[in-house]
């Protein structure tokens, strides 16, 4: 195939009121530290295993619509979530109600401006 490259994820950003408060929360939820180059003020997170960033543009506008995306984290067992909801509430997540069932395996959160994220366990004990 003639001129054939290949391409990866490098970033996915997101509009932020406050965004470096915003690129704080994530950081604390998933375990990322803050990339050394800042473009357009826009705050950035690496080092995942991954290998994409995760960068806050800042906005002038609050949220005001549902998300068109957002995050599903998966933990490995339950004891794995808890941690993971733990550590999300300590850094400012509230719980979601989005019309799930009282006995949903996934836990359903919002960050600090509103944003959803699941928390789902792959497995209901831990792997060794």
């Amino acid at each position: 195939m003639r001129g054939a490259r290949s391409s990866r994820l490098f970033a996915i950003s997101f509009d932020a009121y406050q965004s470096e408060r915003l690129a704080h929360f994530w950081a604390g939820v998933l375990g990322l530290e803050r990339a050394d180059e800042c473009d357009d003020g826009v705050a950035s997170l690496s080092r995942n295993d991954a290998g994409y960033r995760l960068g806050f543009r800042p906005s002038q506008e609050q949220k005001i619509a549902q998300n068109r995306l957002h995050f599903d984290l998966i933990s490995s067992c339950l004891e794995d979530q808890q941690q993971t909801v733990a550590r999300a509430l300590d850094v400012g997540a509230q719980h979601a109600d989005v019309g799930q069932e009282p006995d949903a395996s996934h836990v359903v959160l919002a960050d600090l401006e509103g944003n959803g994220f699941c928390v789902l366990v792959l497995n209901l004990t831990c792997l060794p």
